[in-house]
């Protein structure tokens, strides 16, 4: 079986309709059975695939999300938000921004962040008078962040393909964060001065919020003050566990799990005992996605490795130029349009054994490339037609997906000005490393 019949195969199964991790593990089956290669490498290098102790943190770090956004952290963290910037020109959705970063450091998660911030902040932003397609855009542009500020799963997967320490990545992750979080801010300021919206001293009542967390938002007494503290406690634990080298990334995600329990049952007691079968179930069945999409990638990358398909990208691209800055942007590019049809996962998994020896070849900083290719995913995750941040967005605000689309772009923009900055300033990211 010819490389072109096996990439043609491969695009067809898309084209159809077929999911991607499918995809990708039935045209590797289909290609090792044409080649008479021994049938056994599909079990042996499915399971390899998944067989890392660092994936560990994958399903941990998504019951901690889940146990968090059920238990009332992030209607907590839009208040004390809401405190700070809510009464400023365009002050609800810079909060909804800074709320997504808060958040982003609790679940490690874009689409688990649309769903928690969105359902809280866009009927406030909208009773307050903004539009709720752009409210809806703020939303899915300040989602994604989910994927760069640490936890992040994205990170665990980078480093587990390329050996990089994965403390370092979250190093490098929190700087990347909030230069994004930066660009859509101010591009959320500027969109409201024009349009001339406010904020609000205080949250409007929603329907969304829980029957515990329904305390009167202009009493903010010193309990709520408290219940803020332990809201952010999570991240604090996760971030100086792993940094002071008390426990790895992979022990920081059962330490947050524990944590999310612990304030979710006896704390804020917003979860039930009852509650923790679905949530256990839920996350469970998250988990087992990401793992299986993880095993086909695998196997396809061993397909691709075995046809040298990494070394002929890289002369090919190296016959176009032997530029550093040419080629970056290139790999930009490559990656934003792969990130407009492949999820997060997908991409970091069959992208990175793909450029890996074109980043060694032209002396780029591990670490560095790994934020560049987080980014890049992250951008993906809001970015037509399948971004699906925006998909989960516009389900939450009940408009379609071409309204929220079409107020998106100017965000969507500032972001890929970050990436830039990002990519070509590598000390912006890489000073805590």
């Amino acid at each position: 079986m010819s490389t072109g019949m096996f990439f043609a195969l491969t695009g067809v199964l898309l084209i159809v309709g077929v999911p991607i991790a499918i995809t990708v593990g039935l045209s590797s089956i289909i290609y090792i059975l044409a080649e008479g290669i021994k049938v056994q490498i599909v079990v042996q290098r499915l399971f390899a695939g998944v067989d890392v102790t660092a994936l560990l943190a994958i399903p941990f770090f998504i019951l901690a999300g889940d146990l968090m956004g059920k238990g009332g952290i992030g209607y907590r963290l839009v208040r004390l938000a809401n405190r700070a910037v809510g009464n400023r020109t365009g002050g609800l959705a810079i909060v909804a921004i800074i709320v997504s970063m808060f958040f982003a450091a609790i679940s490690g998660s874009g689409v688990a962040t649309a769903a928690a911030i969105g359902g809280i902040m866009i009927p406030g932003m909208v009773a307050a008078k903004y539009d709720k397609a752009f409210s809806a855009a703020v939303i899915a542009s300040a989602a994604p962040i989910g994927v760069i500020i640490p936890p992040s799963i994205s990170f665990v997967q980078y480093g587990v393909l390329t050996g990089t320490s994965i403390a370092d990545l979250y190093k490098a992750g929190f700087p990347a964060g909030f230069i994004l979080g930066g660009a859509l801010m101010l591009t959320a300021y500027l969109i409201s001065k024009k349009y001339g919206y406010k904020g609000a001293d205080r949250l409007e009542n929603t329907h969304v919020k829980t029957e515990a967390a329904v305390a009167a938002d202009n009493n903010y007494s010193s309990k709520d003050v408290i219940e803020v503290l332990w809201a952010l406690g999570t991240p604090f634990i996760i971030v100086g566990g792993v940094f002071g080298g008390i426990f790895t990334p992979t022990e920081s995600a059962v330490v947050a799990v524990i944590y999310a329990l612990l304030v979710g049952l006896f704390v804020f007691k917003e979860l039930t005992f009852k509650d923790l079968p679905g949530i256990f179930m839920s996350s469970a069945l998250g988990a087992a996605r990401i793992m299986f999409i993880i095993a086909n990638a695998t196997l396809f990358s061993w397909v691709m490795a075995y046809e040298r398909i990494p070394q002929i990208i890289m002369e090919s691209m190296l016959a176009l130029s032997d530029s550093k800055f040419v080629l970056l942007l290139i790999i930009n590019f490559i990656l934003l349009v792969a990130g407009c049809f492949m999820e997060t996962g997908s991409i970091i998994l069959i992208a990175t054994p793909l450029l890996l020896p074109i980043m060694q070849f032209l002396n780029v900083d591990l670490v560095h490339f790994g934020i560049i290719m987080t980014v890049n995913t992250a951008i993906g995750l809001v970015t037509p037609p399948f971004g699906v941040c925006l998909f989960t967005t516009a389900n939450v605000s009940k408009l379609s997906v071409q309204a929220v689309s079409g107020k998106v772009w100017w965000f969507l923009l500032a972001m890929v000005i970050a990436l830039m900055i990002i990519t070509f300033l590598p000390q912006v990211i890489l000073f805590l490393v």
